[in-house]
């Protein structure tokens, strides 16, 4: 059997070889982890990167679309802030329908003017034909007159 001696020594190396073997178990745990992690980031690495490229790109173009727009709408805000272009468009409204109003106010005179020189001229005939036929009337009763008054008896 063994002694007392020999069973401390048999333990003490037990204890060592343990020890031993829970550090190479866990530094090859840890090596393994971190040759798992060098793989899986090696092999997505590209992809991420163009992605993160790809993201760049639309988050400068929406930057670049997002100035433009700031600008457009400050350019939208002075025009509507103008004072006298606002003035000047509702005075072109109210000038607007007076020129309607005008418009229909001068069709109107002249078909009203178109019918008065229409009336005129039929009046104007109907008077003429009047003169004519009082002037036929006279000549008549002056022919009858004549023809009343005796012819001078010849001797």
């Amino acid at each position: 059997m063994m002694t007392d001696m020999e069973e401390a020594e048999a333990r003490e190396l037990q204890l060592q070889i343990e020890k031993r073997d829970s550090k190479e178990v866990e530094f090859d745990f840890k090596v393994a982890v971190k040759k798992l992690a060098e793989g899986f980031l090696n092999q997505y690495q590209e992809q991420w990167e163009q992605t993160e490229k790809k993201l760049d790109e639309v988050k400068n173009k929406q930057e670049t679309l997002l100035d433009q727009m700031q600008t457009e709408n400050k350019k939208l805000q002075n025009v509507f802030d103008d004072v006298k272009l606002n003035e000047t468009f509702q005075m072109i409204k109210v000038s607007q329908g007076k020129l309607i109003s005008m418009k229909k106010e001068m069709v109107s005179i002249h078909e009203r003017t178109f019918r008065l020189k229409k009336r005129a001229s039929r009046l104007q005939q109907i008077i003429q034909k009047e003169a004519l036929n009082r002037e036929q009337q006279r000549e008549q009763e002056l022919r009858r007159e004549q023809e009343l008054i005796g012819k001078p008896a010849i001797s």
